[in-house]
Protein backbone atom coordinates (compact mmCIF):
# COMPACT_ATOMS: atom_id res chain seq x y z
CA UNK A 1 0.00 0.00 0.00
CA UNK A 2 1.32 3.44 -0.90
CA UNK A 3 1.35 6.33 1.47
CA UNK A 4 -0.16 9.72 0.81
CA UNK A 5 3.30 11.25 0.44
CA UNK A 6 4.26 8.70 -2.21
CA UNK A 7 1.07 9.26 -4.19
CA UNK A 8 1.50 13.05 -3.98
CA UNK A 9 5.11 12.70 -5.16
CA UNK A 10 4.00 10.54 -8.09
CA UNK A 11 1.25 12.99 -9.05
CA UNK A 12 3.68 15.92 -8.85
CA UNK A 13 6.14 13.99 -11.00
CA UNK A 14 3.43 13.28 -13.56
CA UNK A 15 2.68 17.01 -13.84
CA UNK A 16 6.30 18.15 -13.63
CA UNK A 17 7.65 15.90 -16.39
CA UNK A 18 5.89 17.67 -19.30
CA UNK A 19 6.94 21.03 -17.86
CA UNK A 20 10.56 19.88 -17.62
CA UNK A 21 10.43 18.60 -21.20
CA UNK A 22 9.08 21.93 -22.41
CA UNK A 23 11.76 23.84 -20.50
CA UNK A 24 14.49 21.62 -21.96
CA UNK A 25 13.13 22.14 -25.46
CA UNK A 26 12.96 25.91 -24.96
CA UNK A 27 16.53 26.02 -23.65
CA UNK A 28 17.65 24.06 -26.70
CA UNK A 29 15.81 26.49 -29.00
CA UNK A 30 17.32 29.51 -27.26
CA UNK A 31 20.83 28.07 -27.61
CA UNK A 32 20.21 27.44 -31.33
CA UNK A 33 18.91 30.97 -31.79
CA UNK A 34 21.92 32.46 -30.00
CA UNK A 35 24.29 30.43 -32.17
CA UNK A 36 22.42 31.54 -35.31
CA UNK A 37 22.55 35.18 -34.17
CA UNK A 38 26.25 34.94 -33.41
CA UNK A 39 26.94 33.55 -36.90
CA UNK A 40 24.81 36.30 -38.46
CA UNK A 41 26.73 39.00 -36.59
CA UNK A 42 30.06 37.47 -37.64
CA UNK A 43 28.90 37.33 -41.27
CA UNK A 44 27.77 40.96 -41.10
CA UNK A 45 31.06 42.03 -39.57
CA UNK A 46 33.00 40.20 -42.28
CA UNK A 47 30.88 41.74 -45.02
CA UNK A 48 31.34 45.22 -43.55
CA UNK A 49 35.11 44.78 -43.28
CA UNK A 50 35.25 43.61 -46.90
CA UNK A 51 33.19 46.59 -48.08
CA UNK A 52 35.42 49.01 -46.16
CA UNK A 53 38.54 47.41 -47.68
CA UNK A 54 37.08 47.65 -51.19
CA UNK A 55 35.74 51.22 -50.83
CA UNK A 56 37.78 53.03 -48.16
CA UNK A 57 37.00 56.61 -49.21
CA UNK A 58 33.28 56.01 -49.48
CA UNK A 59 33.38 54.43 -46.01
CA UNK A 60 35.16 57.49 -44.59
CA UNK A 61 32.61 59.77 -46.26
CA UNK A 62 29.67 57.81 -44.89
CA UNK A 63 31.15 57.75 -41.39
CA UNK A 64 31.81 61.52 -41.54
CA UNK A 65 28.28 62.18 -42.77
CA UNK A 66 26.73 60.11 -39.99
CA UNK A 67 28.95 61.84 -37.42
CA UNK A 68 27.91 65.26 -38.74
CA UNK A 69 24.24 64.28 -38.66
CA UNK A 70 24.45 62.95 -35.10
CA UNK A 71 26.36 66.06 -34.00
CA UNK A 72 23.72 68.35 -35.51
CA UNK A 73 20.87 66.43 -33.88
CA UNK A 74 22.58 66.44 -30.47
CA UNK A 75 23.41 70.15 -30.79
CA UNK A 76 19.83 70.92 -31.78
CA UNK A 77 18.49 68.91 -28.82
CA UNK A 78 20.83 70.69 -26.37
CA UNK A 79 19.94 74.10 -27.80
CA UNK A 80 16.24 73.33 -27.65
CA UNK A 81 16.47 72.17 -24.04
CA UNK A 82 18.36 75.34 -23.09
CA UNK A 83 15.76 77.60 -24.70
CA UNK A 84 12.88 75.61 -23.25
CA UNK A 85 13.64 76.77 -19.71
CA UNK A 86 13.87 80.46 -20.69
CA UNK A 87 10.56 80.78 -22.58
Amino acid sequence: MTTIAESVAKAAGDYAEPVCDTVRENVRNVRRTIAYGRRAVEDGTDATALRVRRHPFASIGIAAGIGLLVGCVVGWAIERRGRGGEQ
